[in-house]
């Protein structure tokens, strides 16, 4: 079927668009300009051995296939042209937010094209490029595409001279020809829905897609002449992946799926008549390939279904199929009727074979372009085991994970999902890089023990589920493999909710108590708290002292322990739990807590594993409340072990931080000098040891535990106005604390709209 649309065409000033890159005038290149037929270059030979592309091992992708050389860009996203005749490279220069596009079949033509992607633009679009003549050498001419509202739009493809550009907002599709260095527009259609061009082309024809149908453009009279309509696409849960579109001198094709095929759609051009054939399972939807002649070359680029994961020759005339390669990354059309194929084969290797139709008029591949990679042949994968079973993330920045495969040349995707939640972490594992590939034989990475890619948070105890699906660089079918691991961490004295990192509790006027998670920030080194991580629990404010006491009642979880107006001590146990933010019903543990004037707990200082609490009284005298791990009478009698502690007005348990037996305590005394009292593990403690002055700037100063994961109890301070600082423990006892950071972590305001008043 064929539609002649009006169309507009317009010569832009060379002084407005093009400039060139140089100070001197423009000069098209020799390979813009429109030559004789009888000028045109011949394919350049091949050398005579395969010469070497190690760039493109492991991730590499061909753009396209020229006369004089190839197209390529690196799994780094360097690109580079190579030539034919002596394998040299040549480096092509991009900025950040630069793309590049070939000419086309045949074309030595390269474009580097700047996208403009801003945020909460309406559009993608291409400010400017630049065009070089790979085959010439001469400088490269630049077009800026914002000069003129006619030559706005996105450059999706080029045939040769002609950019093809998409406008969008406009509703139009653009020719910019700058052949022979007077640059013409024209403008094919203006009523199209959401236009783009597709990357097949040929010198004198594109396919562009309109929505959801495919439309054949005559470059050189910028008519539509042929419309096809593919089958819609399926409905969720399938996948939405774009379709694929060909292009050859006598057919146009595309993929769709139908009934669980991919299938692939044929018709001859200038005619209505389209032939579907079934290509195989649709478990990959991504293929590569193209159109030669009377053939359709293809191959799936991901899958598992082994028989048709090949690249393959099927001929549109009687259906017969032809093996070219064991499997093909991608494939781009030639000069003169042939294709590159970026692809491996058991008798060669990974490289570029060039595919061409011989004598016998069957399609064949050779060797041009080795990537110098040993020759893993055609051997599937196979997953030999080796998974984490128990992951302990206790004082760990980071833990191994990783799995056996029967090679270790082969990338991975990997995803834990806790059961039970939606909370995911996931990961590509690429050797080629530079990671990945252990000694052992095994392929994984280091976990900072996190899930959630755009929300991070520490990742709570328990079971994970784990899926690896390693891809193989010999192009053989990729194998995917699950089971589960658990992860474990000891309790922790600040964690409510079983992820192994601090939490605080904060109350404001009013009662509300939120609990805050933390979590480490590698990137800034800062401690930073959870986004969703507030409670707003009410009717604290019956309570004139709350503390967290760590696990003093044998639940693996940190508690609370709270003291009302009337001097009466409770217990609020803590769940454990990352789904109900909150504590048991309260226990009440005694009266006449109200001669002490300070109180803290969550240190053991006893070395039987529970976390003790010590009280001074207004006498000055210091008291042991030993834990006993019962719900019912938390705490022993109290034992008196030491006096002149009057002299403070802040108590701080804050866990082993020097080395010492057990756990330590520090306390600030009314001149605002921090001191350090190590734990001899019998209750009692050493000698005090200053460790600095101006600690009365703090209205709060909290044990917070580990925080920044490197095993050692770390310090939180904040003040009366709300500014809060995190003080990483050394393990030293003569200097056992780093210079303070800062941290967002209980400041601002509660659930409930009012100003933090106390941070615990």
């Amino acid at each position: 079927m064929r539609t002649a649309l009006s169309r507009r065409r317009l010569t832009i000033s060379v002084g407005v668009v093009l400039a060139a890159v140089t100070a001197t005038s423009f000069t098209a290149p020799t390979a813009l300009a429109a030559p004789a037929p009888a000028a045109l270059a011949q394919p350049a030979q091949a050398a005579t051995a395969p010469f070497k592309v190690p760039f493109l091992a492991s991730g590499g992708e061909l753009l396209n296939a020229g006369r004089t050389g190839f197209l390529s860009e690196d799994a780094d996203g360097t690109a580079r042209w190579t030539r034919y005749a002596d394998g040299v490279s040549k480096v092509i220069a991009k900025n950040e937010g630069d793309y590049v596009l070939g000419g086309g079949a045949g074309s030595d033509v390269v474009v580097v094209a700047h996208e403009v992607n801003e945020a909460g633009a309406e559009e993608i679009h291409t400010s400017t490029v630049k065009v070089f003549d790979m085959a010439s050498g001469a400088a490269p001419v630049a077009l800026d595409l914002n000069a003129s509202q006619e030559t706005h739009g996105f450059v999706g493809a080029v045939a040769g001279s002609t950019l093809l550009v998409s406008d969008q907002p406009r509703q139009t599709l653009k020719l910019i020809d700058i052949s022979g260095g007077q640059p013409t527009v024209r403008t094919v259609g203006d009523s199209y829905f959401e236009p783009t061009w597709m990357r097949d082309t040929l010198s004198d024809t594109a396919v562009a897609r309109n929505h959801d149908r495919d439309l054949v453009i005559d470059l050189k009279t910028g008519q539509q002449v042929g419309t096809y309509q593919p089958a819609p696409e399926p409905d969720w849960p399938k996948p939405y992946v774009p379709r694929s579109s060909f292009l050859s001198p006598t057919h146009v094709g595309w993929t769709e799926r139908t009934d669980d095929k991919l299938v692939l759609a044929t018709a001859v051009r200038g005619q209505d008549e389209v032939v579907r054939t079934p290509l195989g399972p649709d478990d990959s939807t991504t293929i590569t390939g193209g159109l030669l002649g009377d053939w359709f070359l293809w191959g799936a680029t991901t899958g598992n279904a082994t028989p048709w994961h090949a690249f393959w020759a099927r001929s549109l005339k009687d259906g017969s199929t032809v093996k070219l390669l064991d499997h093909a990354t991608n494939a781009v059309k030639g000069p003169d009727g042939t294709f590159l194929v970026l692809g491996t084969t058991a008798a060669d290797g990974a490289g570029v074979y060039r595919v061409a139709v011989g004598t016998d008029g069957k399609p064949a591949a050779s060797l041009i372009a080795s990537t110098g990679e040993p020759n893993d042949g055609a051997t599937p994968l196979a997953y030999v085991g080796g998974a984490p079973v128990t992951v302990d993330l206790d004082g760990v920045a980071k833990t191994r994970l990783s799995w056996k495969f029967s090679t270790t040349r082969a990338d991975l995707t990997v995803e834990l999902r806790r059961k039970g939640s939606w909370e995911t972490f996931e990961t590509v594992v690429r050797p080629a890089s530079g990671s990945g590939a252990h000694p052992d034989g095994s392929l994984g990475f280091d976990w900072a023990g996190e899930v959630e890619k755009w929300r991070p948070r520490p990742a709570p105890n328990g079971t994970y589920e784990w899926t690896v699906t390693a891809r193989p660089w010999n192009g053989m079918p990729s194998v995917t493999t699950s089971g589960t691991l658990t992860v474990t961490r000891s309790p922790k004295a600040h964690d409510f909710d079983d992820d192994g990192a601090p939490d605080l509790v904060a109350r404001d006027r009013n009662g509300y108590l939120d609990q805050i998670g933390t979590r480490w920030d590698d990137a800034t080194g800062r401690l930073v708290p959870l986004d969703n991580s507030t409670s707003g629990l009410r009717g604290w404010n019956i309570y004139d002292r709350v503390e967290s006491a760590g696990d003093i009642a044998g639940t693996n979880a940190a508690d609370l322990v709270t003291r009302d107006r009337d001097g009466v001590l409770w217990l609020h146990r803590g769940t454990g739990s990352q789904t109900r933010v909150g504590y048991e019903s309260r226990v009440r543990i005694g009266g006449g807590w109200n001669t002490y004037t300070e109180f803290t707990g969550g240190s053991d200082l006893t070395g039987d594993g529970r976390a003790d609490l010590v009280a001074a009284d207004k006498a000055g005298d210091l008291w042991l409340y030993r834990a006993t791990g019962s719900t019912a009478a938390p705490f022993e009698a109290r034992r008196k072990i030491g006096h002149g502690w009057g002299f403070y007005n802040q108590l701080t348990a804050v866990g082993n931080i020097a080395g010492a037996p057990a756990g330590d305590l520090v306390a600030r005394d009314t001149a605002g000098v921090l001191w350090l009292y190590l734990g001899r593990g019998d209750g009692t403690f050493a000698p005090r040891t200053k460790i600095g002055g101006g600690w009365n700037a703090y209205a709060d100063v909290v044990g917070i535990g580990d925080g920044n994961k490197d095993g050692r109890p770390d310090l939180y301070a904040r003040t009366a106005v709300g500014a809060a600082y995190f003080y990483a423990g050394t393990g030293d006892w003569k200097v056992p604390f780093k210079a303070r950071t800062t941290t967002e972590a209980g400041t601002g305001e509660s659930w409930g709209g009012n100003p933090v008043q106390q941070v615990s």
